[in-house]
């Protein structure tokens, strides 16, 4: 099962929810010393832990073809407090549903 690398657009707590309630290997760019970090150093992190990056910077992660990236877009999940859990939810989803993901673009429901 491949891990997930979560960008810093998302907050820290839906990956300690991944982790804690959903069983995932999931861990958030500030856990790792990578906030404030170039988008392609990101994605040589993820690539040499075997994660997949979650973001929603389409643009600068579009062009990856190395990297597992999942986009979900932050106004497709809840406002407020229910951001993190709503975001947990679809990854662990997805997770599931692809235990070993193809390199490149992921949409998840």
């Amino acid at each position: 099962m491949i891990g997930l690398l979560l960008d810093e657009m998302y907050p820290m707590e839906a990956a300690v929810q991944l982790r804690e309630e959903h069983g995932c290997n999931a861990l958030h760019v500030c856990e790792v010393g990578l906030a404030a970090t170039a988008d392609a150093t990101i994605a040589g992190y993820a690539r040499a832990e075997d994660r997949a990056v979650v973001t929603e910077n389409v643009v600068d992660f579009s062009a990856e073809v190395d990297t597992v990236v999942v986009f979900v877009l932050k106004k497709k999940l809840p406002v407020g407090g229910r951001q993190a859990a709503a975001l947990a939810a679809v990854l662990a989803e997805w997770v599931r549903a692809n235990p070993d993901p193809y390199r490149g673009p992921h949409w998840p429901r």
